[in-house]
């Protein structure tokens, strides 16, 4: 998944390494809205890679999940993928934020499924010996 994400930036950072900017499209998807479809691609694309067969039984496309949930399309993503990739800085800065997005549902995760698995470990209770005192029996017999 990593490698698609630094591809994707790669192949963008290239275009984006003329110093001139990309002229702002029109229908320019706002920046923070932007960066909720990068994360949401990303985890798409990370269950894609690990469990395929989870999006197919499903019949889910990330792509066209993420522009009926966000009404878009593709040229406007487009369109403001490759605007936001031309200032490299800001498109950093945009990948920071997901990437602090992911490590933070990550966290999340971790916690509920810790307290998942908490809620089925039994405790270890000491239980009482049947025998009251095994040392003062073992005397008194003899």
């Amino acid at each position: 998944m990593k490698n698609k994400v630094c591809l994707f930036v790669f192949l963008f950072g290239l275009i984006s390494c003329d110093s001139k900017y990309i002229e702002k499209p029109e229908n320019l998807i706002q920046e923070d809205q932007m960066i909720e479809i990068i994360y949401d691609l990303s985890v798409l694309e990370a269950i894609k890679s690990s469990n395929p067969v989870l999006l197919e039984n499903n019949q889910i496309d990330p792509y066209t999940y993420i522009y009926k949930k966000y009404k878009i399309d593709s040229l406007q993503f487009a369109q403001s993928n490759a605007y936001y990739a031309s200032n490299l800085k800001k498109y950093r800065k945009m990948y920071s934020e997901v990437e602090q997005m992911i490590q933070d549902k990550k966290i999340e995760a971790d916690s509920l499924l810790q307290k998942e698995n908490s809620r089925f470990e039994k405790p270890l209770v000491k239980s009482k010996d049947s025998l009251v005192n095994p040392k003062k029996i073992l005397t008194s017999e003899k």
